[in-house]
């Protein structure tokens, strides 16, 4: 459990100590976000200083926050031992009103390659987090553009989920718990019974005792989206994370953290290899049927189901909204020029006749 600190005299002496640091931006009055939301973090004083100071510990710290229609209560932590240690600009993690969110720093793109797969997933029809530009402030100054995804939420979504590794199946033999390297998200129990049943499945069961078991126990049309977004992104860090197994009656793989994706090497990228599960679910014909089905239609068809277009004009939109936002930004990772040539590149490998979309015939699987 993390400690929640509260008012403490003591510590009001940080606030001089380290008001020249690393999280010090622009006064609120002198920053325009144009159409990015403002979002609006308060801790006491003495909450400020030595939230300041921790930089390796791993503590949330009580904070009032604003936000649109927010205006209450939370903690905020900061996330990752990255942030708190070596990264010139921190990513937090913000709890209010009983939700989790990410408040991710964002790379040269601002954050937008993540927001964009996110989006991308929703349009095919899968759960993924939303996301959304924010400009941040603590206690009135400007720390910058930021990402505000939300966390996946057992009040909404029940089932279970779990960050798992496959890699844990290399430890059966060893008689090791399968479950030594993964998580359990929600619910908060020790029961890793379904996530164990699909390894000891992935790892033992023969060719067509696994199709068998696919096809009782997989989300097949769901996996097959996941996979063809997946794959149309060029997502090339999800051999052993930054995914979800979800269970709600049937597994499916769900996104996380996708920043690292729209890759401008491609020309080698290996369909459905990213790990031992994706491997072996796509040598199910009825998976590789969904899978090159999803692939055509999300991304060449001319129906309904294609989300190229919808996905174009919203990307526009997102660029051109953090624009304005970013210039003010006292750590932004690159300059509006650049950055305007990140959308350059990413609205022409949208395009439905010229860009990833021509590509779709090295994706299809054999």
């Amino acid at each position: 459990m993390h400690k929640i600190l509260r008012g403490s005299a003591l510590f009001i002496i940080f606030i001089s100590l380290f008001s020249c640091g690393e999280f010090v931006g622009m006064e609120d009055d002198k920053v325009d976000t144009g159409k990015v939301q403002k979002l609006e973090i308060f801790l006491p004083g003495d909450n400020l200083g030595h939230f300041y100071s921790t930089m390796t510990l791993d503590t949330q710290f009580s904070c009032s926050v604003i936000f649109d229609e927010w205006h209450g209560d939370g903690t905020i932590k900061i996330r990752g031992d990255t942030s708190r240690i070596r990264a010139n600009k921190k990513s937090f993690t913000l709890k209010i009103k009983g939700k989790k969110f990410m408040l991710e720093r964002g790379e040269e793109n601002g954050g937008l390659y993540n927001r964009i797969a996110m989006r991308a997933y929703q349009l095919a029809g899968l759960p993924a987090c939303d996301t959304e530009s924010v400009g941040l402030f603590l206690n009135d100054e400007y720390l910058g553009c930021y990402n505000l995804i939300t966390y996946y939420d057992e009040n909404e979504m029940g089932g279970e989920l779990y960050k798992c590794y496959f890699v844990d199946y290399d430890h059966i033999e060893n008689n090791h718990p399968i479950y030594s390297l993964s998580k359990k998200k929600f619910p908060d129990d020790d029961n890793f019974v379904n996530m164990s049943n699909l390894l000891v499945a992935l790892t033992t069961f023969s060719d067509e005792k696994w199709r068998q078991f696919v096809l009782e126990n997989v989300d097949v049309e769901k996996m097959a989206s996941y996979l063809a977004v997946h794959d149309f992104f060029t997502v090339n860090d999800t051999s052993c994370s930054n995914y979800y197994l979800y269970y709600d009656g049937k597994y499916k793989l769900l996104p996380w953290d996708h920043e690292q994706c729209l890759s401008e090497k491609r020309n080698n990228y290996m369909p459905c290899d990213d790990n031992q599960l994706v491997r072996r679910l796509a040598t199910v014909p009825e998976v590789k049927a969904a899978y090159n089905d999803k692939m055509q239609k999300l991304f060449t068809g001319g129906g309904t189901e294609c989300i190229l277009n919808q996905l174009q004009t919203e990307v526009a939109t997102m660029f051109d909204n953090l624009a304005t936002a970013m210039e003010s930004d006292p750590k932004f990772a690159t300059s509006r020029q650049d950055f305007m040539k990140i959308k350059t590149y990413v609205l022409n490998y949208l395009d439905k006749n010229t860009g990833r979309a021509a590509e779709v015939d090295k994706l299809i699987l054999h």
